[in-house]
């Protein structure tokens, strides 16, 4: 799953809870994945808006996730990594 995932890249994962997060990727041990300034897509008045995913955590430090909550990880597309950057 995390072949082609490398530090630094901008990954969505699928969580086994069904939500969608959108990071960069800051590294992996055996138990979990270690992601920073996560955000979710919402539902906003004007259409779809980034969220913060985990609104009490710091957001300037990584935080992890643990591998057997993760369904499945992959790059963003290019449009939507432009808008994660410019937020």
């Amino acid at each position: 799953m995390f072949d082609k995932i490398k530090d630094g890249d901008l990954v969505t994962l699928k969580l086994a809870s069904g939500e969608e997060v959108i990071a960069k990727f800051t590294g992996k041990a055996d138990t979990y994945v270690s992601i920073e300034k996560a955000l979710v897509l919402m539902n906003g008045p004007q259409g779809l808006a980034f969220g913060t995913f985990f609104s009490t955590a710091r957001q300037d430090q990584p935080f992890n996730i643990a591998t057997d909550k993760l369904v499945s990880i992959a790059h963003i597309n290019d449009k939507i990594a432009d808008e994660y950057n410019r937020v």
